[in-house]
C-alpha cells in the first residue's frame, strides 16, 4: 500500500468534491472546442446582416461611374417655346 501511496486517510467530503471538481474540468476541457451549430451559424451570418454602410457606398460609386460615363445626364432639357 505504501508503493501506491494509499497508506493514509482521506476525508469522503473532501475526496468526492476532489472526484466532483476534476470531473468537471475534463467536461469543461471536452466543451470547449464544441461551439453550437446556431452559434456558429450567426456569427457567420452576422456581418451581412445590417450593412447599410456598404450598401450606401456602392450605391455611390454606381452613380458616380454612370454620371462619369454619361456626363450629359445631369443636363435639364431645354423646351422650345414656338412663337406665335
Amino acid at each position: 500500500m505504501k508503493e501506491k501511496g494509499e497508506d493514509f486517510w482521506i476525508d469522503d467530503e473532501e475526496l468526492a468534491k476532489s472526484l466532483a471538481r476534476e470531473e468537471a474540468i475534463k467536461n469543461r476541457k471536452a466543451m470547449e472546442g464544441e461551439i453550437t451549430q446556431d452559434k456558429l451559424r450567426s456569427e457567420v451570418v452576422a456581418p451581412y446582416k445590417q450593412n447599410w454602410i456598404g450598401l450606401m457606398s456602392a450605391a455611390i460609386i454606381v452613380l458616380a461611374l454612370i454620371i462619369s460615363e454619361n456626363p450629359n445626364i445631369l443636363d435639364s432639357p431645354t423646351i422650345p417655346i414656338p412663337d406665335l
